[in-house]
Parts: structure tokens; sequence; C-alpha cells
């Protein structure tokens, strides 16, 4: 073998070796951009389920559930506790407002904006969720508008995101349409306990 074809056989190897680390790279790099966002998903997951929003879902359950558990139901004629019941609805609210913003910002990561595995891993965490909510957010707002001269609780701006949520849900498929924005579909399909204990 002479020196040009040598040189040229270098170059190819090269050439392949290069080829080869690039392809290395593309891939480790998937793989991290896979896992950080699949981290991200599951941070999502636990802001509704932990933390402040852990807590907040405690009084709010006491709103939702509250004429069914004896006992547990708050007195909102208490300015005090109602005040401590409006806060925890809307830090609900916004809870719902991040993991709406999180999502979103996950289907922009993707091509076309589809929903990849890590979406689907995420809505399917969420779709209880969502549907619970569904269920609980018009009871819960009923039993505070009676706390207001007007009737009226204010939180167009608020829930915006678990309307988006549970219109993205819907969309995908994984949370039943029946569910409305402002009212429980009822006993049929809600899976509230709610629906589930006499009254």
């Amino acid at each position: 073998m002479g020196a040009d074809e040598l040189s040229a056989l270098a170059s190819v190897s090269s050439a392949a070796l290069a080829l080869v680390a690039v392809a290395i790279a593309v891939r480790l790099h998937r793989s991290e951009q896979r896992q950080t966002r699949l981290e991200t998903a599951r941070s999502l997951v636990h802001e509704l389920t932990a933390g402040e929003a852990a807590f907040v879902r405690n009084y709010v359950a006491r709103l939702h559930y509250g004429a069914l558990n004896s006992g547990r139901s708050p007195d909102l004629s208490d300015p005090l506790q109602a005040d401590v019941y409006f806060a925890a609805y809307y830090a609900m609210l916004w809870s719902f407002e991040r993991v709406e913003a999180g999502r979103t910002s996950l289907i922009a990561g993707t091509r076309a904006g589809d929903r990849d595995a890590v979406v689907r891993f995420l809505d399917e965490r969420l779709a209880w969720h969502v549907a619970e909510f569904a269920c609980a957010i018009p009871q819960v707002k009923a039993r505070l508008g009676v706390t207001r001269p007007d009737g009226v609780v204010k939180d167009r701006d608020s829930i915006g995101g678990f309307h988006r949520l549970l219109s993205a849900l819907q969309a995908a498929g994984i949370v039943d349409r029946v569910f409305l924005a402002d009212a429980c579909p009822g006993s049929g399909v809600c899976p509230c306990e709610c629906h589930h204990q006499s009254c």
C-alpha cells in the first residue's frame, strides 16, 4: 500500500471516527434531554401532590367534601376562616396554572408540538387530579360565593390555567369530555368520593 493510499485510509478512518463521536454525542444529548424532561414532568406532578399544594388541597377538600363529613365543614361566616379558604382556593388554582405552563413548555420542546412519551407520562398522572377538580371547583366556588355580598368569586384569570389543562387533557382523550369547566358531570363519570358517599 502506497503513501497516498495510507493517507486516504487514514482520512476515511478519521472521518468515520468523527461521525461515530458525533452520533454518540447526539445520543447522549437526547438521553440527557429526555431525562431532564422526565424530571420536569415529575416535578409538575409534585406541584399538585406535595408541599404547599398538599396543604391547601386539605382546605379545598374540606369545602368540597365538608357537607359529607360531619364536623369537617368550615364555618365560612367567620371572616378569618373564610379568608383561609379563599387563600387555599386561589393557591390551588395557581398550582394548576404552573402545571399547565410546564406542560405547555414540554410540548413546545417536541417536534411539531406532539405529545411524546414524556407528555403522555405527565398527562396520565394528571388526569385523575384534573377530573376531581372539575368536580371540586364549582362546588368550592359555590360555597365561597355565599360569603360575598354579590355571590361572586372573582377567579376569571386565576382559573384559566385549570381550564386550559382540562381542555388539553380532553383533547388528548385522557379526561372525559363530559367534564365542563364550571360544572361537575355527576356520579356516572366523576371520580370524586363525594358521589360515592351518602349525605
